[in-house]
């Protein structure tokens, strides 16, 4: 937790550029930084000092409490200047090496402290624009970030290393006050690099590092002004206003890792083309997806003899879901996708070493979607605990349609699209479940052929594979393509179950 200051910190300092639109003062900038950080629930404390257009606040301490009663974390920021310049803009200042010292305290007693060194080079921090229309622009040549030491429950701990690095960062952010602050913000830096190499009681070695190329940033966001609820209160914060939608990208991704352990060891490696990730949330919902194409993992582990690999075109996962009560309909959905999966014929040989599967690259993917009523506030902390009590109920869903159902390995698939709309009022006609209308399309190619091919290998029982045949005659019906078979399973309004026309219940 004690690094979110730092992000909100850093937030305030960032990215943007823009002619000067009318003079902005060193005043200016610094109370709307105060301002803003405020408006998070932290409390500001400096000492101010100006000398002609330079205004100094040293000793700058940012502290907020935490959730757990008597609990608080303290960031300790340094020094820094604000200064007037010229043409209008405001020039904000800060020491090549800047020390941040964190301290989460818990009924008196610090709990967790230490020491985040940040070092840049070539660092630039203008603001333009007027006081109620703030434009920031940053670059820097380097910036550098560390954890210089820890100390947790008043006693030093050597953890060892964990650092990162950015080349090449530049970025925009504006800021427009009102009711609302919207922020518009990206950034875009050369490459990022981090090492991990932790010493932790339980473990003899954890070693990671990694790079991204390419990595930028695009988003938005919204905070309500003085007067709005407390930051803790994430059902209220939305409900007034607050809401954010960004994401991350990327090219040329690597990472190694090494664990030890107990005298077992585990280490690896990947890589990737690209990569993205989107996070968005609102009064209307949470979205969360990510993607990553042209993957490559291998992995190896002192008690398994054979180096595990796997190479996938693409891997993507999406999460869209409603968080706050509505007596309305929200959307809801989920995907999730791994396109031409393959793995290294040493695995393959372990289970079939006379090659009698093909080796074709599997895919995985799933496409829900549809609608559903939330009647509790996911985020709401009472209302999570009336949920559990039995005294709110959790909602409702209103249909749910299958927009792509693919599956495919060893030389058959599984593909399939459908919809359903559920009726909730009727709990009768399926014994206490809501009674769903609707239907779905599904197609199997090379089904038998995989089963004949697993009984031949021994994997499959004869009984099991007939009781598997009798089950697709049952369901499905063949088409003009060899060993392809097809089915339309339906439920009607009147609560009954067909497949391919034939009623079955």
């Amino acid at each position: 937790m004690f690094l979110r200051p730092l992000l909100l910190s850093s937030a305030a300092f960032a990215l943007t550029a823009t002619t000067a639109l009318a003079d902005l003062k060193a005043q200016d900038v610094w109370m709307d930084w105060k301002s803003y950080i405020q408006g998070f629930g932290y409390s500001v404390q400096g000492a101010e000092a100006t000398s002609g257009d330079r205004l100094t606040v040293s000793d700058l301490t940012l502290t907020i409490p935490l959730p757990e009663q008597n609990s608080q974390i303290t960031l300790d920021m340094g020094a820094m200047s604000f200064t007037s310049l010229a043409d209008g803009t405001v020039q904000i200042t800060v020491p090549d090496r800047l020390p941040m010292a964190f301290n989460m305290v818990s009924d008196g007693e610090s709990e967790l402290a230490g020491t985040l060194t940040y070092d840049t080079t070539d660092l630039s921090l203008i603001v333009s624009g007027t006081p109620d229309d703030m434009t920031y622009d940053t670059s820097a040549a380097t910036l550098d970030m560390s954890l210089a030491n820890l100390t947790v429950e008043g006693k030093p701990v050597d953890i060892g290393t964990l650092a990162m690095t950015m080349a090449g960062l530049t970025g925009t952010s504006n800021m427009k006050l009102g009711t609302i602050r919207n922020v518009v913000q990206s950034f875009a830096v050369d490459r990022l690099s981090y090492t991990v190499d932790l010493k932790a009681p339980d473990l003899e070695t954890f070693k990671m590092t990694g790079a991204l190329n390419a990595l930028s940033f695009n988003g938005t966001g919204a905070y309500p002004n003085a007067g709005s609820p407390k930051p803790q209160n994430i059902s209220a914060l939305l409900a007034s206003g607050f809401a954010f939608d960004g994401g991350f990208a990327y090219q040329n991704g690597n990472s190694t890792f090494e664990i030890s352990e107990s005298g077992q060891k585990t280490s690896g490696a990947s890589s990737s083309q690209s990569g993205l990730l989107k996070v968005a949330m609102s009064a209307a919902g949470l979205h969360y997806g990510g993607e990553v194409t042209a993957l490559s993992s291998t992995m190896t582990n002192s008690q398994f003899p054979l180096p595990v690999a796997l190479t996938a075109e693409k891997s993507a996962f999406a999460l869209t879901m409603p968080i706050s009560a509505s007596d309305e309909a929200q959307d809801y959905g989920f995907k999730i996708e791994l396109s031409n999966f393959t793995t290294s014929e040493m695995l393959w040989a372990m289970v079939d070493p006379t090659a009698q599967l093909p080796r074709n690259p599997a895919t995985l993917h799933i496409d829900l979607s549809g609608k559903a009523k939330l009647l509790f506030d996911m985020l709401d902390p009472d209302s999570i605990a009336a949920l559990e009590a039995g005294a709110q109920s959790p909602g409702e869903v209103n249909s749910v349609t299958l927009n792509a159902l693919e599956l495919s390995a060893a030389g058959a698939s599984l593909t399939g699209t459908g919809a359903f709309q559920i009726d909730n009022t009727d709990t009768r006609t399926f014994a206490g479940v809501p009674k769903p209308v609707g239907a779905v399309d599904l197609k199997l190619v090379g089904g038998n052929g995989l089963i004949d091919k697993l009984v031949a290998m021994g994997l499959l029982p004869e009984d099991q594979a007939m009781g598997a045949r009798m089950m697709m005659g049952l369901f499905t019906i063949p088409s003009e393509t060899p060993d392809t078979l097809t089915s339309k399973i339906e439920v009607t309004e009147q609560g009954h179950v067909l497949a391919n026309g034939q009623r079955l219940r």
